[in-house]
């Protein structure tokens, strides 16, 4: 059976945030490669979280300042549970996407210090 996120919440000085469209969640690389005399060793890495949320662009009021998100929270809610980033802050603002039939959306990468699941 396919899981959905109902929603996507961003939790930064006590503001929320949920007006996003889509989400992905970065890749986790947990150990790497590291050449040995002979052979071909591997090394636990600390693990990096990232995430990228498509924010759609607010017709009738002011844009959220993303670049201003540091220790921030984003919630995943599924329908089985939820998965919650802490020490969200942003890494990239991207370009924007307008395609004259649907809302402008731009696309916000994050970085997140923890991840767990609840």
């Amino acid at each position: 059976m396919d899981e959905y996120i109902t929603s996507v919440i961003l939790e930064i000085n006590g503001k929320k945030i949920t007006d996003f469209k889509s989400v992905s969640e970065d890749a986790r690389v947990l150990r790497k490669t590291v050449p040995l005399m002979g052979k071909t060793g591997k090394a636990a890495v600390t693990p990096r979280h990232g995430l990228s949320l498509e924010y759609v662009i607010p017709a009738k009021r002011a844009e959220f300042d993303f670049a201003s998100v540091d220790n921030g929270t984003v919630t995943f809610v599924k329908e089985t549970g939820r998965v919650i980033f802490t020490g969200v802050s942003t890494l990239e603002i991207g370009e924007t996407k307008y395609d004259g039939e649907n809302e402008s959306t731009r696309m916000i990468k994050f970085v997140a210090d923890a991840r767990r699941e609840e």
